[in-house]
């Protein structure tokens, strides 16, 4: 009885050895696991940290190389790139061999085109990737005479783009502005939403998106005709896949033949605020819109109407008809009663009633000769002088305006004017 009472008292010893033994191998793995989380942690927020430092280093270069840049810039064409049948992608390398500026995802280029049998015209297109210290890329859709305007002309930079220019030509370039941006190291929630070639500055937010190394939640919402006027139809298919935080979707307005549903686009028809409602689980994001007119005419006012905050919807018109579009979505546009706009070194007035969109519309409709370039507020080219009275615009200008000035080509007026021209 004494032996099994001594084997029972070891045995019980033992099994509290190996308990304590076992608790103090789970403190151990509890301490290493708890290391090694926050390890994790530090690491993850010291990339971050560097990534914060690296683009604020990168903003104070941006910000003192502009100040330097002013004018016009020689760029050799490095590379053109056919991205669908109507579209191509131009590389730009600095002629002079400097560094290029950093930009912001969303900003545009500059170009002066020169003309044989007129002077130089002036065109700004969309950088379309990811800011590089090698090269620019811009893509640019040909635009041809509408279907429905047989006696219309093609746009004049786009065919000069796609029928002139090769590798090797030098253009004038201006340093990258535009208003239309993303931080692509902020956290919030975006939806992207573009058609056609309106795509491209979203392109470039997608490119820093995935760059940064952050993750975040973003919709891209997109519409073409079909798979022919569908650019970087399979390098944006590689990036949803490889990226799970971004949500790709792709609608097709008039689908080929050939193309399939749910294989090349996943919705048949246009953009409307009806599919966006359908697609997000909240208007709770920032929207980031751009196309042509009638996208933003319809589906911008539409956002206001479900909710969306003013501020959290962001818009850039691409030419005369999106200014146009854009200045219709302005319901909180100041009105004015007609008013005399005089352009003093013409020597002519003109009665403001509100039938033009723009000042430029209105001089150039009175026989008033003005200089003008992109006529959406970004070359800077229609810059005039206000002698008196006061102007508002229908659009933020991403061109800077210096005091007493205004960009005739989204500006109104406010009261009795008179301009330098």
């Amino acid at each position: 009885m004494g032996n099994i009472t001594h084997i029972i008292g070891l045995s019980i010893g033992w099994l509290l050895v190996g308990w304590v033994g076992l608790q103090g191998t789970i403190v151990a793995a509890r301490a290493v696991h708890r290391r090694r989380r926050w390890q994790r942690e530090f690491d993850l927020g010291r990339a971050d940290f560097r990534r914060r430092i690296e683009a604020t280093a990168r903003a104070a270069r941006a910000s003192k190389a502009i100040t330097e840049w002013t004018g016009w810039r020689a760029f050799r064409v490095a590379a053109i790139v056919d991205e669908s049948s109507d579209v191509k992608s131009f590389y730009f390398t600095p002629a002079d061999g400097k560094p290029l500026l950093p930009y912001a995802p969303g900003q545009y280029l500059t170009f002066r085109l020169p003309l044989e049998s007129e002077a130089a015209i002036v065109r700004c297109y969309s950088l379309s990737d990811r800011p590089r210290q090698d090269y620019y890329r811009t893509t640019i859709r040909r635009i041809g005479v509408p279907p429905d305007q047989p006696g219309a002309l093609p746009g004049r930079g786009s065919s000069y783009f796609h029928e002139r220019v090769r590798v090797g030509d030098v253009l004038d370039v201006r340093a990258p502005a535009g208003t239309f941006l993303v931080d692509p190291l902020a956290g919030d929630p975006v939806v992207l939403v573009g058609a056609g070639i309106g795509v491209t500055p979203l392109v470039s937010m997608l490119e820093s998106y995935v760059q940064s190394g952050r993750r975040r939640e973003v919709y891209a919402i997109f519409g073409f005709r079909n798979s022919s006027e569908h650019p970087f139809k399979d390098h944006l298919k590689r990036l949803a896949e490889n990226n799970p935080w971004l949500h790709l979707h792709t609608s097709y307005s008039a689908p080929l033949p050939e193309d399939v549903l749910y294989r090349d686009y996943n919705h048949y028809g246009r953009l409307s605020i009806e599919r966006l409602r359908t697609i997000l689980p909240s208007n709770n994001f920032n929207f980031y819109v751009c196309g042509p007119g009638r996208l933003m005419e319809t589906l911008v006012p539409a956002l206001w109407e479900w909710g969306v905050p003013e501020f959290h919807v962001h818009f850039e018109a691409f030419g005369p008809a999106s200014v146009k579009s854009a200045s219709a979505t302005r319901s909180t546009s100041p009105m004015v009663e007609p008013c005399e706009v005089r352009f003093a070194r013409s020597d002519c007035a003109a009665v403001w009633d509100g039938k033009f969109a723009t000042l430029l519309e209105l001089g150039e409709a009175a026989g008033v000769t003005m200089p003008s370039g992109c006529r959406a507020g970004s070359c800077g080219e229609c810059l005039v002088a206000v002698r008196r009275g006061d102007v508002t615009t229908v659009k933020t200008p991403g061109f800077p305006v210096p005091a007493g000035h205004c960009l005739a080509c989204v500006s109104t007026p406010m009261s009795e004017l008179v301009l330098e021209v």
